[in-house]
C-alpha cells in the first residue's frame, strides 16, 4: 500500500492512496502510521466493503506550508491523472461517493443534541470559525459539494437535503467524466481530476462525520452526568 504524508512540521496528514478518502493524522509521521489498521477498519465499516490492503507500504513525504494540522490539503496523486479502467470503474467510485453521503446522513439522523454548542469547537482555524454544533457540522458537508464541484466548472442547487444533493453531485460527476473523461483542471491555487474530487468527498464526509459523532458523544456524556 502507498502512503503519501503531507507535513508542516507540525502535524501530519496522511493519505492511504488505494483506498479513496482513507485518511491518518498525528502530531508526527509515527504517531500517523501507528493509526493505519485503526483507520482500515474504520473505512471499510464506513463504505462497508472488504479492501485488499496489503501488510507492506510504502511511504513518502511531501513538505507543504499549508495548515495540515487543520486538515488543509492539497495534494494530487499521480495515481488520480490516471483515467479510471473502465466505466464501470467510475460508476464504482460514484457507489463509494454515495454509500459515503448515506452512512453522514444516517449518523446525523440519529443524533440528538443537534444544535447543542460544543465548547471544545469553539475556535478558529486557516478557513475561519469551526462548525460548532452538529447542525452547522451537517449543513457544511452539504454545502461543500459545490466547493469541489466549481473546481471542475459545474455546481448543483443543494438545498439542506444530503442525500438529494449527493445524486445531483455524482450526475454532475458523471456529466463531467463522459464530456472530457479525468482531465486535469489546473486551477490557480490546486488542480483538480474528477477521482482527486470523488477521494477528497469521501475524506470530507468522514472527517466531518466524526466530529459529529464526538460532539455527540461529548453532550450524551454531560447530559448522563447531570441526570444523576
Amino acid at each position: 500500500m502507498k502512503i503519501v504524508y503531507e507535513t508542516n512540521g507540525k502535524g501530519v496528514l496522511g493519505w492511504l492512496v488505494d483506498l479513496p478518502g482513507a485518511y491518518i493524522r498525528g502530531r508526527t509521521i509515527d504517531e500517523a502510521r501507528s493509526k493505519i489498521e485503526q483507520e482500515i477498519t474504520d473505512y471499510e465499516n464506513w463504505l462497508g466493503i472488504k479492501t485488499e490492503s496489503d501488510d507492506e507500504y510504502t511511504e513518502s513525504v511531501q513538505e507543504c506550508n499549508l495548515q495540515v494540522e487543520d486538515a488543509d490539503s492539497n495534494i494530487l496523486f499521480d495515481t488520480e491523472q490516471i483515467d479510471f479502467k473502465s466505466l464501470d470503474d467510475f460508476e464504482y467510485w460514484c457507489k463509494l461517493v454515495s454509500v459515503s453521503a448515506t452512512k453522514a446522513d444516517n449518523l446525523y439522523k440519529s443524533c440528538q443534541y443537534k444544535d447543542f454548542v460544543d465548547p471544545h469547537m469553539v475556535r478558529k482555524t486557516f478557513y475561519g470559525d469551526v462548525y460548532s454544533t452538529i447542525n452547522e457540522q451537517f449543513a457544511h458537508i452539504i454545502n461543500v459539494q459545490n466547493y469541489y464541484l466549481a473546481q471542475i466548472g459545474t455546481g448543483i442547487e443543494t438545498g439542506n437535503d444530503l442525500l438529494s444533493s449527493r445524486r445531483g453531485f455524482i450526475e454532475q460527476l458523471r456529466r463531467k467524466y463522459l464530456a472530457e473523461g479525468n482531465r486535469l483542471y489546473k486551477n490557480e491555487e490546486e488542480s483538480w481530476t474528477i477521482k482527486k474530487i470523488a477521494r477528497r468527498i469521501i475524506w470530507h464526509d468522514r472527517i466531518h462525520a466524526k466530529a459529529i459523532g464526538r460532539m455527540e458523544k461529548r453532550k450524551s456524556a454531560d447530559a448522563g452526568t447531570a441526570s444523576h
